[in-house]
C-alpha cells in the first residue's frame, strides 16, 4: 500500500510529465481514502499545474485547497517541509493577525531545529516576502486598526529589506520596494520601481507585481480598465516629458490633444494611446516608438524637442500669406537688430 511518504518522494524527484494524469489520480484516490493531509493537497495542486505547463507558480492559490492552515498552530511537530510550505501560503491567510501567528511560531521552529540549515535566513525571507503581500491586502479589505496594520507592515518590511541587503537580493528588494509604495500610495515611486524591475531582466517579477500594481490604479481610476501595459507606456511618456523640461499643456498642444485632461489619462494608464497618437507623441518627445514598450537599454533619440517652434509652425499654418510675410518681415528685423547690439558689445 502506497504511504504519504512515498507520494512527498515521488513529487520531489517528479520528471514524469507525460504520466502525470496517472499521479494525479492515483493521488486522488489515496486523498479520499484518507485523513485530510495539507502536503498531500499541494503536491495535488502542484501536479495539476505541472499538467498545464504552469509550474512557475504552482502554489499560487494553495490557501483555496488549504483553508484550514490556522490549524497548524495546534500541531508541535513541525518539520522542514510543513514550514516551507507555510512560508508558500502565508500571504493568503484569511486573516493578517493569523499570519503573523503562524510565522512567529514558525520562526521559533526555525531558530530551534534549523538555524544552521544553509537556508535558514533565505526562509525567513520568504515568509517576510509573502506575508507583506498579505498585510498589503489587509490595509484595503481587513476590519482592523490602520495603524496596526501599517505598523506591522513597516516592520517586517524592513526586515525583507535587510536581508535582501545582506544577501544582495536586488530584485527582491525591489519588488518589496513597489509593494511599499502601493502600501503608501506614491505612484511615480510604482513606476520608477518597475522601471527598475525592467532593468534586472527578470520577467517573471514583472508577473508577480502586475496584479498589486494593477489593482492600486484601478482603485485611483475607479472603474476605468488598468493595464500594465498602459501604466508603463503612460510612465514612459510622463518621465520623458519631463526630461525635456516640456509641460502636460505643452504635450498636449504639441499632438492637438482634445484636451489636457486626456493626457493625464495617458500618463496615469487609465486609458491606452492609439497608434496614431502615440506617433505624435513619440514626434514631440523626440523618442523611437520602440522607447514606449522596449527594455532597460531602450534610451530616446538624439533628437532635441523645440516647443517654441512646433507652436510658431502652427500659429503660421493659420495665417493667410500676407499675413505670413508681414511675420517674417519683423522677424528678420529683430534679427538683425540682435546682430548690431552683439557687434556693438564687442
Amino acid at each position: 500500500m502506497r504511504t504519504k511518504e512515498y507520494f512527498i518522494n515521488e513529487f520531489l524527484k517528479f520528471t514524469d510529465k507525460e504520466n502525470v494524469d496517472e499521479y494525479i489520480s492515483c493521488l486522488e484516490a489515496y486523498i479520499s481514502e484518507n485523513e485530510y493531509d495539507m502536503q498531500l493537497e499541494l503536491i495535488l495542486y502542484a501536479y495539476q499545474k505541472y499538467k498545464i505547463n504552469d509550474i512557475e507558480n504552482c502554489y499560487e492559490k494553495a490557501c483555496e485547497v488549504v483553508a484550514p492552515v490556522f490549524d497548524l498552530l495546534k500541531n508541535t511537530e513541525w518539520g522542514w517541509l510543513e514550514i516551507q510550505v507555510l512560508a508558500s501560503v502565508i500571504g493568503n491567510v484569511p486573516h493578517y493577525t493569523m499570519g503573523e501567528a503562524l510565522m512567529n511560531k514558525a520562526f521559533k521552529i526555525l531558530d530551534n531545529e534549523f538555524i544552521d540549515h544553509e537556508n535558514h535566513e533565505y526562509t525567513k525571507l520568504r515568509f517576510y516576502f509573502n506575508f507583506s503581500w498579505r498585510l498589503l491586502r489587509a490595509r484595503y479589505y481587513d476590519n482592523a486598526n490602520p495603524a496596526d496594520i501599517q505598523a506591522k507592515f513597516d516592520r517586517y518590511f524592513q526586515q525583507a529589506i535587510s536581508l535582501c541587503e545582506k544577501y544582495d537580493y536586488i530584485t527582491v528588494r525591489t519588488v518589496l520596494l513597489v509593494r511599499q509604495a502601493i502600501f503608501y500610495g506614491d505612484s511615480k515611486k510604482i513606476l520608477e520601481y518597475l522601471d527598475a524591475l525592467k532593468v534586472t531582466g527578470d520577467k517573471m517579477w514583472l508577473r508577480t507585481t502586475k496584479d498589486e500594481v494593477v489593482e492600486y490604479f484601478q482603485r485611483l481610476g475607479g472603474k476605468a480598465t488598468i493595464d500594465l501595459k498602459n501604466l508603463i507606456v503612460g510612465w514612459q511618456i510622463y518621465k520623458r516629458r519631463k526630461e525635456l523640461g516640456m509641460s502636460i499643456e505643452d504635450l498636449a498642444d504639441a499632438i492637438d490633444a482634445p484636451s489636457i485632461k486626456t493626457m493625464y489619462v495617458y500618463e496615469r494608464g487609465v486609458r491606452g494611446v492609439g497608434s496614431e497618437r502615440l506617433c505624435k507623441i513619440a514626434e514631440a518627445l523626440g523618442v523611437d516608438m520602440s522607447y514606449f514598450y522596449g527594455g532597460p537599454d531602450t534610451e530616446p533619440a538624439n533628437i532635441t524637442t523645440d516647443i517654441a517652434t512646433h507652436k510658431m509652425g502652427k500659429l503660421m499654418s493659420q495665417m493667410s500669406e500676407k499675413e505670413k510675410e508681414y511675420l517674417l518681415d519683423n522677424a528678420r528685423g529683430l534679427i538683425k537688430l540682435h546682430k548690431k547690439k552683439d557687434e556693438d558689445e564687442q
